[in-house]
């Protein structure tokens, strides 16, 4: 199964920020999502999940399924911010779904 994932122009603002090795652990995650393997994660309600790592780094996706879209990875953030971090993506992600069903 692919999923057909899109990146927010929001993390990717996020994603450039990190090390090489914060990155390259992103990268391996969200190749996993992209084939429907989420790893350690949770619902945050309402559609809205986050990707976990021991390091506290954090990546906030949505799973509705809009038109050829399946999966839409919002924003990211460390366990320090993650109250701002999940309110950002909970705005993010009503605008971006909005959006995309127009």
């Amino acid at each position: 199964m692919n999923l057909v994932v899109k990146i927010t122009e929001e993390f990717r603002g996020w994603y450039q920020l990190l090390s090489e090795t914060e990155k390259t652990r992103v990268d391996a995650r969200l190749d996993h999502l992209m084939v429907g393997y989420f790893g350690n994660s949770r619902s945050l309600g309402d559609g809205l999940f986050e990707l976990k790592w021991n390091n506290g780094m954090r990546v906030y996706f949505s799973r509705k399924k809009i038109k050829e879209i399946d999966t839409i990875v919002l924003w990211g953030g460390f366990k320090g911010t993650q109250k701002g971090d999940i309110s950002r993506a909970r705005k993010l992600k009503a605008r971006y779904e909005y959006e995309l069903e127009k």
